[in-house]
């Protein structure tokens, strides 16, 4: 898979703050991976569970063909790192920054802005 460039200044169109945006992204990302995670170890568990315990000896050497057509369909999938970035760009998700967090901050910071 290529890499793909990302435009900052969509990024930052909505938020002045890059970092905040970015960290944004990053922990829905990061949420977006976990749930994907989730759901391959639940479509996997009964694998893992005829491998773990097997009937037969021939079946514990088995490769099972679901579980590969399992496997490459989550590999497929875009990434979740790009899949956070374009629903942010389409707007199907936001953050805000609490309040006292920019208080603590004060005027110390700079805005990212150029």
């Amino acid at each position: 898979m290529s890499v793909q460039p990302v435009d900052l200044n969509k990024l930052r169109s909505s938020h002045d703050n890059l970092y905040e945006t970015v960290v944004a992204i990053s922990k829905r990302a990061r949420e977006i991976h976990d749930e994907e995670r989730a759901e391959l170890e639940e479509k996997l568990l009964p694998y893992r569970e005829m491998i773990r315990n097997p009937t037969s000896e021939s079946e514990s050497d088995k490769v099972f063909p679901e579980q590969i057509a399992i496997s490459l369909e989550f590999e497929s999938r875009r990434k979740a790192a790009q899949r956070a970035i374009q629903a942010f760009l389409d707007k199907d998700y936001d953050f805000i920054v609490p309040v006292a967090a920019k208080a603590q901050d004060g005027d110390k910071h700079e805005t990212d802005r150029d």
